[in-house]
């Protein structure tokens, strides 16, 4: 499994609302041809202009398809709302529960 994290942080909590609806409007349809692919948006009451969200991907060549859509239908509005953005990339090394 391969996880994804993008972190964006928004000139104002409304620019972020805005990306989030958008987010949430769009992701059913356009991840309909996925298999195995969660998406999780978080957001934290002290820093409501703070987007955190958490891809789990089963493969890379899924991985590669979502980017995909992520660059076709979602980056336009990243350009023009213009969040600082942070991402992380990697595997599932470890993992405790209880």
């Amino acid at each position: 499994m391969i996880t994804k994290i993008f972190i964006r942080t928004f000139p104002s909590t409304e620019e972020c609302d805005l990306f989030e609806s958008l987010l949430e409007t769009r992701w059913p349809s356009l991840l309909e041809k996925t298999q195995g692919v969660t998406f999780s948006a978080f957001r934290n009451k002290q820093t409501p202009h703070v987007s955190t969200v958490i891809w789990f991907f089963p493969d890379e060549k899924t991985q590669k398809q979502v980017e995909k859509l992520i660059e076709e239908h979602i980056q336009k509005f990243t350009r023009t709302l213009s969040p600082k953005t942070v991402t992380f990339s990697g595997e599932k090394t470890l993992m405790y529960s209880t």
